[in-house]
C-alpha cells in the first residue's frame, strides 16, 4: 500500500531576545487568525534544558529502557519524548493538518519570520542581519524598510499574516 506524504503547511517564525513578548503576542493573534478562519499549530524552540520527560516516570524509564520513542496520551492531550526532530519542517509534519504553523524562536532555522523587538530589551534588530525577516512588531522604526506594526496592532498583524499563509500554500 502507498501511503502519501501529506504536505507541511507554511511555517511563519517570530523570533526575538527573551523577553520582548513573542509568546504574548502570539496568544493574543492566535484568536485574531482563528477569527479570520484559520486552523493554526504552534512550535516553540529552547536553548534551555526543560525536564519535560523526569526521570523515573514512564515514559523515560521506557526510553531509558531502549525505545527511540514514547508517547502519551491522555483525555487532555498527548505528549511525544523522542529525539530531536530535523528542523521545524520535520517537526510541522508530525502536527494535525493545519493551514498554518507559528514558529516562536527558531532563529537558526530558513523560515520567514517576524522580529519581535522592544528597545528596552535590546537596540540591536534581527533585521538588520536577517534577511529573512519579513515584518517587525516593535516599539522603534527598523533599520531597513519592512512593515512595521505595533505591540497593540494583533487586527493588522494578523491581516499581514494571513497574506503570507495564502500565498505560501
Amino acid at each position: 500500500m502507498t501511503r502519501r506524504r501529506r504536505r507541511a503547511p507554511p511555517i511563519l517564525a517570530f523570533s526575538g531576545p527573551s523577553g520582548a513578548g513573542k509568546t504574548r503576542l502570539l496568544v493574543r493573534l492566535l484568536p485574531a487568525l482563528r477569527r479570520r478562519g484559520l486552523e493554526v499549530c504552534v512550535l516553540k524552540h529552547t536553548g534551555h534544558a526543560h525536564p519535560l520527560d523526569r526521570r523515573g516516570k514512564d515514559t523515560e524509564r521506557l526510553r531509558r529502557a531502549g525505545a527511540l520513542a514514547a508517547a502519551i496520551q491522555g483525555p487532555a492531550g498527548l505528549a511525544l519524548f523522542a529525539p530531536p526532530a530535523a528542523g521545524a519542517r520535520a517537526l510541522a509534519r508530525l502536527l494535525p493538518p493545519c493551514d498554518l504553523v507559528l514558529a516562536e524562536g527558531w532563529r537558526g532555522e530558513p523560515l520567514p519570520r517576524v522580529e519581535v523587538h522592544r528597545r528596552r530589551i535590546s537596540r540591536a534588530f534581527l533585521c538588520a542581519r536577517d534577511r529573512r525577516v519579513v515584518a517587525v512588531v516593535g516599539d522603534e522604526a527598523p533599520p531597513r524598510p519592512l512593515p512595521l506594526f505595533a505591540p497593540g496592532d494583533v487586527e493588522g498583524l494578523a491581516d499581514f499574516v494571513v497574506r503570507i499563509a495564502r500565498n505560501r500554500r
